[in-house]
């Protein structure tokens, strides 16, 4: 259907720029006839003559082809699953993306800003429940406020109250009232997105800011063009984080030596990129591979994979987001996830398909393991991850066809499912 249709998308481009098929025929050195027959999609057309039409249309020829339109459609179905009240024609949405590719990509556009204004929603819900220094900071202004109030009642209803001792509970009153002020100052500038303090605020870490200027790839190391010292050198760090981003970046370093990144792409296509397969064609476990698959190159066949580490307790310890999956920080994600079944099943991976209350859907696999033997009279430590990406289907089929599927959400707070049996806080959208 999407191939048929490269003709409609030349018609209506050119309807757009308001060109007669005459016009047209003429820039793209054909006759007004052939024009007709692609316009109608009875002829297939590449190459060279897609790319002088594409010139006069003013357009990029992957506007034309079917690989940008593919992922445009994508992004429209999307779009048409955030509310299911509202009956879209989802026969016809390649029909509309072909007829109308402006406003399909309006509608697209828009869906992908909800996206990120979901996730910004999430991480600052995550953060104000969370974050010890916003607590603290609530208590001094309680505290200060609380002041206040009883020095302003005692003022107001005493007003035979000795000067010297008025003056002295005015005194008292400025300086709380200073106090207020300064502690409000202090958290705006703490939360203020433009503030040299938002750095510190969401707790990354040198390494991690480093991997996402880098998109999870560091092309230096895998490559070698540069080595860990070298890598190292060229950030501004304190003694102390110089020790835990070298230590961060000798386990990327070892990563890229023991499953190097063309010998992994080769051998990840051949299996369909599933973790499981991978795992015993390398002869490791699957937390290695799901950690490469976490760092692969931005390209057009490869998938691209999202990954959460946590501790027994829930607590994050590492964390690569995907733009329509926005993970927590400190903790507080929905209990559903099967990252928290697996800490009960250690050693056993779990393939789950999750379904999000906004129509996006994620394959995943998920995985225990421990990181300290038991000892008489103490459990085992246990980590867990989980893995996950939409290109599913790019994966096998029996990976993602034949796997439990889940309706989950992000957190409570943002998770329109009011009849979650799972739910720990209330929605704050209702």
């Amino acid at each position: 259907m999407v191939g048929a249709l490269l003709g409609t998308r030349i018609r209506e481009n050119r309807k757009a720029l308001r060109l007669s098929q005459k016009d047209l025929a003429h820039a793209a050195g054909i006759s007004a006839s052939y024009l007709n027959l692609i316009e109608h999609n009875r002829r297939r057309i590449a190459g060279k003559t897609l790319n002088t039409i594409a010139r006069a249309l003013k357009v990029e020829p992957s506007e034309l082809s079917d690989g940008m339109n593919q992922d445009l459609i994508d992004r429209v179905k999307t779009a048409a699953l955030r509310n299911k009240k509202i009956k879209t024609e989802d026969d016809r949405i390649e029909e509309f993306s072909a007829r109308f590719p402006g406003f399909a990509r309006l509608i697209a556009r828009q869906s992908d800003q909800i996206n990120i204004r979901d996730e910004e929603f999430a991480v600052l819900s995550d953060q104000l429940k969370n974050d010890p220094y916003f607590a603290e900071a609530m208590h001094l202004l309680l505290s200060n406020i609380t002041t206040i109030r009883s020095t302003a009642d005692i003022l107001a209803s005493n007003p035979k109250m000795s000067e010297k001792i008025a003056k002295n509970f005015i005194d008292n009153l400025a300086k709380e009232s200073l106090k207020l002020s300064k502690t409000a100052e202090d958290i705006f500038d703490y939360f203020e997105p433009t503030s040299e303090q938002q750095v510190t605020s969401f707790d990354i870490s040198p390494f991690e800011a480093l991997l996402e200027k880098n998109k999870y790839y560091i092309d230096d190391l895998e490559n070698g063009k540069k080595n860990v010292d070298q890598v190292l050198s060229s950030l501004t760090l304190s003694p102390d984080e110089i020790i835990k981003t070298k230590s961060s970046l000798n386990s990327y370093m070892k990563m890229a030596q023991n499953l190097p990144i063309k010998l992994f792409l080769d051998t990840a296509f051949e299996y369909k990129y599933d973790a499981i397969s991978l795992a015993n064609h390398f002869n490791t476990d699957i937390l290695s591979i799901c950690f490469r698959l976490a760092h692969l190159p931005i390209g057009k066949d490869i998938p691209q994979f999202g990954l959460i580490q946590c501790d027994a307790s829930g607590m994050v310890l590492y964390r690569k987001q995907l733009n329509s999956f926005s993970l927590p920080r400190y903790g507080g994600a929905c209990p559903l996830w099967p990252v928290y079944r697996s800490l009960s099943q250690p050693l056993q991976p779990i393939r789950a398909m999750l379904d999000m209350p906004m129509g996006d859907r994620f394959h995943t696999i998920s995985f225990a393991y421990p990181t300290e033997a038991a000892r008489v009279g103490m459990p085992a430590l246990t980590e867990a991850i989980m893995l996950f990406t939409t290109d599913y289907n790019m994966l096998p089929k029996i990976a993602y066809d034949q796997t439990p599927q889940l309706d989950v959400g992000h957190q409570c707070t943002v998770c329109s499912r009011l009849d979650c049996n799972s739910r720990r806080a209330s929605y704050l959208l209702s």
